[in-house]
């Protein structure tokens, strides 16, 4: 049982559209808020935006902050280096603005390490030592846990096979909500279709999957993980794009690593929130 009193930790999960905020005490979520962004403030606003809205959440007991961010970030300095989308807001130094309004240790990670690492530390996949976790929404990330660690790079940019050239423009045009929006559809409408057994938005979700078993061919050839685990909003669809996904890497990698790989996916919105407060709890708290 957790009181206003117990020492917790501030977690942010900063996505293309969304910005969710979860205080963490135990293991346990405590307090919580989701709101819809605005991609097109300036950075001076979008920075007022994320700080205001913190506010409410940094009270006394609040031991420090982890912010996952959707794009190229120094997790050393914790400068943000690049939002793909979020358009203005590039060269932040996040750590320090944090630090100085809110005088709390601060922690910057990629959204998509902070879900690959909520993924490992969770109690389904702690004795999977090789995994590859990846968001599917407004664009597509992954994060890397390879030998037990989660392997980011020098600018937290490993991983991000989202970025990789395909066909006309990159993956991330073809896994993620820019696949439907380049055909003029809204996705969610084509999922709820989907779901009504409209052959031609089923026919797009088995597209799509392709899609995503070509991607996946590069990483899992590159990085022979044990598991693939999807999260995000278009991972709800996973039902209805996994055969064509799976029928993909089948015909593209050898057997024995087919054989070996198992693709799974999490409907749970809060996976990158609590590989937030983990983060911060291994990297963080033990040298307090």
């Amino acid at each position: 049982m957790t009181n206003c009193n117990t020492p917790f930790i501030t977690c942010v999960d900063l996505g293309g559209t969304k910005l969710a905020i979860a205080n963490i005490a135990d293991g346990e979520i405590i307090k919580s808020h989701t709101l819809p962004i605005d991609a097109s403030l300036s950075k001076d606003d979008f920075n007022a935006f994320l700080f205001n809205n913190l506010a409410p959440f940094v009270t006394k007991a609040c031991r420090g902050i982890c912010i996952g961010v959707p794009g190229l970030v120094e997790s050393d300095s914790g400068f943000v280096i690049e939002v793909l989308n979020i358009k203005h807001w590039q060269n932040v130094a996040l750590k320090t603005l944090l630090e100085a309004r809110f005088a709390r240790p601060v922690l910057v990670h990629n959204d998509a390490n902070c879900f690959a690492y909520g993924i490992y530390k969770s109690k389904d996949y702690q004795r999977y030592e090789n995994l590859v976790g990846v968001t599917l929404g407004t664009g597509l990330g992954a994060g890397l846990i390879l030998n037990g660690r989660l392997y980011t790079g020098k600018q937290s940019a490993a991983g991000e096979f989202g970025s990789f050239p395909y066909l006309d423009g990159i993956i991330e045009d073809y896994c993620s909500s820019q696949f439907f929006k380049k055909q003029g559809l809204d996705g969610a409408a084509t999922y709820q279709q989907a779901q009504a057994g409209d052959n031609r938005a089923l026919a797009v979700f088995a597209e799509l999957g392709k899609h995503l078993g070509h991607a996946l061919v590069q990483v899992v050839q590159a990085f022979n993980p044990e598991k693939v685990v999807f999260g995000g909003a278009i991972a709800k669809s996973a039902p209805l794009f996994i055969d064509a996904l799976q029928q993909t890497l089948l015909k593209q990698l050898p057997q024995s690593v087919y054989n070996a790989l198992q693709i799974h996916y999490t409907q749970d919105t809060n996976t990158a929130l609590f590989g937030a407060y983990q983060l911060f709890l291994d990297e963080v708290a033990t040298g307090e």
